[in-house]
């Protein structure tokens, strides 16, 4: 029996939580991206995937819910490219293949 990866959430420590989005920006969109691909291979319907650590003290969660896979892939893409995170990149976008091809094939079931 295959066993079952675990994707464990990046850790980033910061004194203020404003500068996690800006300083961060590439760890983050690698970790949305492979967060996904974790999502959609165990089919879970939420994945941390990243835990931030505000001053050595508060511990903040960021997860992403399947509904928002799509919209944040396509979020993603721009600053993968500027970094030059070409296999992210391909993944990305096998990843969006995948959503779209469920979305057709609910689509086709509802027809």
């Amino acid at each position: 029996m295959a066993r079952k990866r675990k994707f464990q959430p990046i850790v980033i420590e910061v004194d203020e939580p404003t500068e996690v989005f800006q300083s961060h920006r590439h760890q983050i969109s690698k970790a949305i991206v492979q967060s996904i691909d974790y999502g959609i291979s165990y089919k879970k319907k939420k994945v941390d995937f990243a835990k931030v650590i505000v001053n050595g003290v508060m511990v903040i969660t960021l997860s992403i819910d399947s509904r928002e896979f799509t919209d944040l892939l396509d979020e993603q893409l721009d600053t993968l490219v500027e970094f030059e995170e070409y296999e992210i990149c391909a993944l990305l976008m096998k990843l969006k293949d995948k959503l779209n091809a469920k979305v057709t094939k609910k689509t086709r079931m509802v027809d």
